[in-house]
C-alpha cells in the first residue's frame, strides 16, 4: 500500500505549462508515494489542466487547485513594480491557516522551476522531532545570505523542499504571527521573502537535510561559486534540482547560458504536450530580449551624443562670454539655457516614443 505524500506548488496561467515537467518528473520518481499535489493559483481552472490531471491519473495520483487572492495578499506584502511573480510564492503565508485541508498534516515544496531526481519520501517520512520545518542545510546559500539571517536573528531557511509540520504550526502560530515577521523582514530589506520570514518565525525550530542529499541550485552564480564537478556530483545524490533565478532569466525553457542540469529537464520537456510552445515560446523571448536591447542601445547613443554635443557648445560659449564683455552672468546663463534645451528635447523624445 502507498504512502500519502503532499507538495504545494504555486503556479499560474502564464507559466503552468512550464511546470509539467516538475509534475511529471515528480510522479516519476516517486512511485510508492501516493501523492497530493496541490496547486496554488489565483487564476488557473480546471480545464488548465486537462494534461496534468490525465498524468496524475496514470500515475495514480491527485491535482488540487487552492484558489489564491493576490490582490488581497497585496495588501500586506510589498515587492518592486513588476514582480508580480514573487506574489504567488507569498501564498505560503496563507497556507497553514487558510488554503490547505484540515486532513493535510505535513507538506513539501517544490516550484515549479524544479526537476525532481530521485525519491522524496526519505525527506518527507523524516521525524520532525522538535522542529517545525525540515529543509536542505544552509551551505549552499550564498555567504550574504547567510550574513543576513544571523544579523536578523533567525536560521537560513531553503524553501525548495522544505517541509513543514502543518498541524504544529497551526497550534502554535497565527496569520498574524506570519505576518508581523514578514514587517521585520520588509523594513530590513523593502520587499516580502518567505525564505527570510520563515527564517525567523521558525528560528532554533529547523532541521537540516545535508544539500548534497537534498536540493542543489542551479544558475550562473552557483556554477562559479560551487564549480561544475561539484554541482554535476550532486545531481547524482540530491533528489531535487532547482533552476533559481528572476522571471524567466536563465531559466530552463530560456537557456541564456548552459548549466548541466538543463539536459535533464529538456528530457522531460520532449515528453511534454507542451514541447513545441517551450521552443516557441524561447524564441519570443529571445526576439522580446534582443528588441529591448536594441532600444536601450538606441537611447544610449541618441542621448550621448546630444549631451557631448551640448557639453561642447556650452563650453564654447561660456569662454566666449568671459573673454568677452558678457562676463559671469552671460556664462550662467548660457548654461542654464542648455540645461534647459537638454531636457526639453529629451521631454520631446519621451512623447514622441509613446
Amino acid at each position: 500500500m502507498r504512502t500519502r505524500m503532499n507538495v504545494y506548488l504555486t503556479t499560474g496561467k502564464k507559466n503552468y505549462k512550464y511546470a509539467y515537467v516538475t509534475i511529471k518528473s515528480l510522479f516519476e520518481k516517486n512511485p510508492d508515494s501516493e501523492i497530493y499535489l496541490y496547486i496554488v493559483s489565483e487564476d488557473l481552472e480546471d480545464s488548465d489542466l486537462y494534461y496534468e490531471y490525465e498524468l496524475a491519473k496514470t500515475y495514480g495520483n491527485h491535482i488540487i487547485i487552492l484558489r489564491f487572492d493576490e490582490q488581497m495578499a497585496g495588501k500586506y506584502i510589498q515587492f518592486k513594480p513588476g514582480d508580480h511573480w514573487a506574489i504567488g510564492t507569498m501564498s505560503s503565508y496563507w497556507l497553514f491557516h487558510e488554503l490547505l485541508p484540515e486532513d493535510v498534516d505535513r507538506i513539501m515544496v517544490v516550484e515549479s522551476d524544479t526537476v525532481v531526481v530521485g525519491d522524496l519520501s526519505g525527506i518527507y517520512n523524516t521525524d520532525f522531532e522538535d522542529n517545525y520545518v525540515i529543509c536542505p542545510g544552509p551551505e549552499h546559500k550564498p555567504k550574504n545570505h547567510r550574513d543576513f539571517m544571523e544579523k536578523l536573528g533567525g536560521d537560513c531557511l531553503t524553501f525548495v523542499l522544505s517541509l513543514y509540520d502543518v498541524k504544529r504550526i497551526r497550534q502554535d502560530f497565527t496569520l498574524q504571527d506570519i505576518l508581523s515577521r514578514d514587517e521585520i523582514v520588509k523594513k530590513q530589506t523593502g520587499n516580502s521573502q518567505m525564505e527570510f520570514t520563515f527564517g525567523l518565525l521558525f528560528a532554533g525550530k529547523i532541521k537540516y537535510v545535508p544539500g548534497k542529499d537534498s536540493c542543489i541550485d542551479e544558475n550562473e552564480r552557483y556554477m562559479e561559486e560551487l564549480g561544475y564537478e561539484y554541482i554535476t556530483a550532486c545531481e547524482k545524490t540530491a533528489k531535487i534540482i532547482h533552476f533559481s533565478s528572476y522571471k524567466d532569466y536563465s531559466k530552463p525553457w530560456n537557456p541564456v547560458f548552459l548549466v548541466p542540469g538543463y539536459r535533464i529537464w529538456w528530457k522531460y520537456a520532449e515528453e511534454s504536450p507542451y514541447y513545441q510552445e517551450y521552443l516557441e515560446r524561447q524564441w519570443q523571448i529571445y526576439n522580446d530580449t534582443r528588441a529591448k536591447q536594441k532600444e536601450v542601445e538606441k537611447n544610449i547613443s541618441y542621448r550621448n551624443i546630444l549631451l557631448c554635443t551640448l557639453v561642447l557648445m556650452t563650453a564654447i560659449l561660456c569662454i566666449l562670454c568671459l573673454v568677452t564683455d558678457a562676463g559671469i552672468i552671460g556664462a550662467l546663463a548660457v548654461a542654464g539655457s542648455a540645461g534647459i534645451s537638454l531636457t526639453l528635447s529629451l521631454l520631446v523624445r519621451r512623447i514622441l516614443m509613446h
